[in-house]
């Protein structure tokens, strides 16, 4: 299945961790057989209301392709990084 998710990471770390965020989040879909077609950090921007007393939040669009039984799993381990202030995934084939 093609899936879109958009990630909510936490804007105070360094570029680094950054970059260590979007592999962790880019090996958790490949490592369980999804392939990525596409990342796009779409920077840091204001929340519409604060999460864990952050204001803004640096977005990542990601499209991607997965079977569809690593989904329930997959959202869990980016529920628990600490990183991911939040995380939406979406079936586009539907």
């Amino acid at each position: 299945s093609k899936y879109e998710a958009l990630f909510l990471i936490k804007p105070d770390l360094e570029k680094e961790s950054q970059d260590g965020v979007l592999k962790t989040i880019c090996e958790e879909i490949t490592n369980r057989g999804g392939k990525i077609k596409d990342t796009q950090n779409l920077s840091k921007k204001p929340l519409a209301y604060e999460i864990n007393k952050y204001k803004y939040g640096i977005y990542i669009l990601m499209d991607f392709e997965a079977p569809a039984e690593i989904m329930s799993p997959l959202r869990e381990v980016y529920k628990l990084n600490s990183n991911i202030l939040r995380s939406l995934i979406l079936n586009k084939d539907r």
